[in-house]
């Protein structure tokens, strides 16, 4: 194989994995403890610390090859291999760096470099090695003799391990004076500092001598130009610089060289050839009592769902574990909402981080801010200046006010609100005046944005819930500097809202009102999953079915009917518990009467007999052959611990429920809905999409017919933004009411009215999972998304250019009849905005997952999974034969250039259009 074919090989195992995406490469260079590998799946090459990758086999990252760091020239005292190295091999040190200086002349380097440095990375799974301080010999190396020796060392290094691993992948940090003799065996070339750089020394940045730089570039312009080999230049810029980053990154590209722009110590999120959108938010909140307090803290309940929609995954700390790692590029921001007084140590911490994250330009948004914290120290850095004092008699007026302000309800100061400062730079969005004195009680900053309190969301009186004062979508938006990037998307699938169906499964044993006393599980079993063939997923509690339940004069029935129903196709199955624990924080420990579960003769709780024992009685017991428990839905309370969610977690199960999405006409507010769920150490609590039918019947005191104002909150949450799903969710005691079974089928009725795809629960906890982990990153064409396993929806920005489905790769189609949603064809993507030459047939929607696309002249063929009827619409197909599996389809129904079908199969893996080219 020659040097062009070794080259071409690696690239193409590199980049064409799952079909090809962007032709140039994007590498990055991530040192530092824990990679956030969410954001480095964008890249196709990393470069990582082996100290800090135990496992590279592990990352299950199909479209990034991960690259081991290796210094050959120096030896850090850390590293395992430094005790084994003779003493008299060692020649001096860099005190930049704190390491020891090696001489490659020694005749027995190389075997020791690969055995003892490259073989234990090799059995980890490392393939790739980047090979750095190739040219430290120069301290001290000072004749041409002594520089050969060393030369010859290095190459003898080189030889060796091609010879004990042929297909081993080498990048060169520099090593220009030997590649003559090795260049065969190089795949990569990298250089540091050619337009900016660092002085580890004095520990300053520094612009390259215009002198140094043309040196550098003829350097490596002649490794790509004599060796065609892909050339790296690695420039160094301090954080909170980071447009100074994306031009050194640009400046770099026009050369026609790969970039890497970040800080000297390489453990932050630089840019490259693409960008990484960094998706996370650090939302600190006051200290909580415990792990539980999360889930009823305003940051979680008020500020994840607004963040979410905006695309972003809050990331949650309380104000005593603030991270001292470099948050700018890792993160997108950080939002500050405290609830509670902070001590006086509390507020310097806090002070020190705030100026520190000031100073690195990571944006702020402060909600409900301490007012010390803008009128003490953090006042000058932030340019807020005090003001008049107020006059108290006077009454406190509105002087300004923006459009982002009276979202829900108009604000309305009080003489108490008012805290006289001012802003010397920004937007004011309220300003209020008392007499000579005035305060900008919100704005947005060149640091950022503030909202004080009273002005954020307010409590209505009489218990009658809250009201966003501020537009939190736009705030957040404004103070974060989000951009309008492709966010992903939950609600949606395949261009269509997404309809899933899911039981708890308490009162299956509980007699209906119906003729002939039928259990609830047979109501079910009959009027629902048999009348309604939608996907649904239905669970039951063990301790009201099994014998050794609560029932078991009842459970041979209660069994025959859950075997029928799970035996459905269209029927999941789920666990809900064994002993339906009602609070989860109390019912450890408990006695089985101490009522915290269901009493159970003897019964001490336990978590694993909760979870596990109960999905095994479920598989073991009442599942047909071939059908898998894989989801836990939580009960009571629905607040489980770390221990909970980590045990279903690693027990491979899904886990759902929780969340209090509950608007209504006569509380419409979006302050009744949640965000996706809670990030907790244990795992990820995916909350269900809207409430049951016990928060629409008053706690089941009635009305039993109550459930159908769900229906409000379906329609609540479509416009004027779609931020969820819907999801007809329900107890089984519900059929046990005629009412309720009334309530349930004129819920029925309104989804199946609507333009859906339906699919199971479990595919929205996949999507809801991928949510957080998903990497979304521009590039010079658009945007590349990576990691988009199950999740394959992104809704654009409003006002962004359509998709150029022609240029894109991985992409589908898109609709944009209320929002723009484009459907993702496989877990990596790159979409091209804009227009089009000449318009090709386009899946606009469907009600069928989109497994895959492929497209060529003349021919778009899609391969569609689904629970239902397949109906799709497709654009710019007249004239064209439409089949599916080789027999032609006529369109229902034509109305401009839009076409729809209808077929019978739930499942059509051979959808085309054959259009004239």
């Amino acid at each position: 194989m020659n040097l062009l074919q070794k080259i071409c090989l690696f690239w193409l195992t590199l980049f064409v994995s799952a079909g090809a995406l962007a032709a140039a490469p994007a590498v990055a260079f991530y040192y530092g403890a824990q990679p956030p590998w969410s954001e480095l799946q964008a890249f196709d090459l990393v470069v990582v610390d082996p100290d800090h990758v135990p496992q590279p086999t592990d990352l299950a990252l199909p479209h990034t090859r991960p690259a081991a760091y290796v210094a050959v020239g120096e030896v850090q005292p850390t590293r395992a291999y430094a005790a084994a190295i003779p003493a008299a091999w060692l020649v001096g040190d860099n005190s930049d760096w704190g390491s020891r200086l090696v001489d490659q002349s020694q005749a027995q380097w190389p075997q020791f470099f690969t055995s003892q440095v490259i073989a234990p990375l090799w059995a980890r799974g490392f393939r790739t090695f980047f090979l750095d301080t190739l040219d430290s010999y120069q301290r001290f190396a000072k004749t041409p003799a002594q520089r050969a020796a060393q030369e010859a060392g290095m190459v003898a290094v080189i030889r060796a391990l091609k010879q004990r691993y042929p297909d081993i992948g080498l990048i060169f940090n520099r090593g220009f004076e030997i590649l003559p003799q090795v260049h065969q065996d190089v795949e990569m070339v990298v250089a540091e500092s050619l337009f900016r750089g660092y002085n580890a020394g004095k520990r300053i940045y520094t612009e390259v001598a215009e002198a140094d730089r043309q040196w550098l570039l003829g350097k490596l312009q002649g490794v790509r130009d004599n060796y065609h080999l892909p050339v790296v230049a690695i420039d160094y810029v301090a954080a909170a610089e980071r447009t100074l980053a994306r031009q050194t990154a640009q400046q770099i590209m026009d050369l026609g060289l790969i970039p890497w722009v970040a800080t000297p110590e390489l453990a932050s999120l630089g840019v490259g050839a693409i960008e990484v959108m960094p998706r996370k938010v650090l939302v600190v909140h006051s200290a909580l009592p415990d792990e539980y307090a999360l889930r009823y803290n305003d940051a979680l309940r008020l500020g994840s769902m607004p963040l979410n929609y905006l695309g972003y995954v809050p990331e949650f700390v309380d104000v005593n574990h603030l991270p001292d790692l470099t948050l700018a590029g890792r993160y997108a921001g950080a939002v500050l909402w405290l609830t509670a007084a902070l001590p006086y140590d509390q507020k310097n911490r806090l002070n020190r981080w705030l100026e520190a994250q000031t100073q690195d330009k990571l944006p702020l948004a402060l909600i409900n801010p301490p007012e010390e914290l803008l009128t003490g120290a953090m006042a000058k850095l932030w340019g807020i200046t005090p003001a008049a004092t107020p006059t108290p008699a006077a009454p406190v007026q509105i002087n300004q006010q923006s459009g982002m302000m009276g979202f829900e309800i108009a604000p309305r100061p009080e003489r108490r609100d008012i805290v006289p400062m001012t802003i010397a730079q920004g937007q004011a969005l309220l300003t209020l005046r008392q007499g000579p004195a005035q305060q900008v009680a919100a704005a947005i900053t060149p640091w950022g944005g503030y909202v004080m309190e009273n002005f954020s969301v307010i409590a209505l009186p009489g218990n009658a819930g809250d009201r966003w004062v501020i537009d939190p979508f736009a705030f957040f938006q404004s103070a974060l500097r989000l951009p309008a990037l492709p966010v992903p998307d939950v609600t949606t699938e395949s261009g269509r809202r997404m309809l899933m169906v899911h039981m708890d499964g308490d009162g299956f044993i509980s007699t209906s009102e119906l003729p002939g006393k039928p259990l609830a599980g047979a109501v079910v079993l009959q009027q629902v999953a048999k009348k309604y063939p939608l996907p649904m997923t239905l669970s039951v509690i063990e301790a009201e079915l099994s014998p050794q339940g609560r029932y078991p004069e009842l459970s041979a029935q209660a069994e025959a009917i859950a075997r029928e129903l799970f035996r459905l196709p269209n029927v999941a199955p789920a666990s809900h518990s064994y002993s339906h624990p009602f609070v989860w924080r109390k019912a450890v420990g408990a006695n089985a009467d101490g009522g915290y579960t269901l009493p159970i003769a003897g019964y001490q709780f336990d978590l694993q007999r909760e979870i596990d024992g109960s999905v095994r009685y479920l598989q073991d017991r009442l599942m047909p052959p071939g059908k898998r428990v894989d989801m836990f839905f939580w009960t009571g309370d629905c607040v489980p611990g770390d221990d909970a969610l980590a045990l279903s977690r690693k027990l491979g199960l899904l886990n759902l429920n929780g969340g209090d999405t509950v608007a209504t006409r006569s509380n419409p507010s979006l302050t009744q809905v949640e965000g996706m769920g809670i990030p907790r150490a244990g795992g990820f609590q995916v909350f269900a999409p809207n409430q049951n039918e016990n928060v629409y019947t008053n706690n089941w005191l009635g009305p039993f017919y109550g459930y159908q104002r769900v229906i409000e909150t379906f329609e609540l949450t479509e416009k004027p933004r779609r931020l969820k799903p819907i999801d007809i969710y329900f107890h089984t005691y519900l059929t046990t009411k005629v009412t309720g079974l009334e309530s349930l089928d004129k819920v029925f009725t309104y989804a199946l009215a609507q333009q859906t795809t339906p699919v199971f629960v479990a595919d929205y906890a996949r999507k809801v999972n991928n949510f957080q982990t998903l990497a979304v990153a521009k590039t010079s064409t658009g945007w590349r998304i990576r990691g988009a396993t199950a999740l394959r929806t992104l809704r654009l920005p409003a006002g962004a250019l359509r998709p150029n489905v022609a240029a894109s790769q991985g992409v589908a189609g898109y609709n944009d009849a209320a929002a723009t949603y484009v459907h993702l064809s496989a877990d990596a993507a790159e979409l091209t905005l804009g227009a089009q030459t000449g318009e090709r047939a386009r899946l606009v929607s469907a009600n069928a997952r989109i497994e895959r696309f492929e497209a060529r002249p003349g021919v778009s063929r899609w391969h569609l999974a689904g629970n239902v009827p397949l109906a799709f619409t497709l654009a710019n197909v007249q004239g064209c034969q439409v089949r599916v599996d080789g027999r032609d389809l006529k369109p229902v129904r034509r109305h401009g250039h839009f076409s729809e079908f209808q077929i019978k199969d739930h499942v059509a893996r051979a959808l085309e259009a054959v259009c004239q080219p």
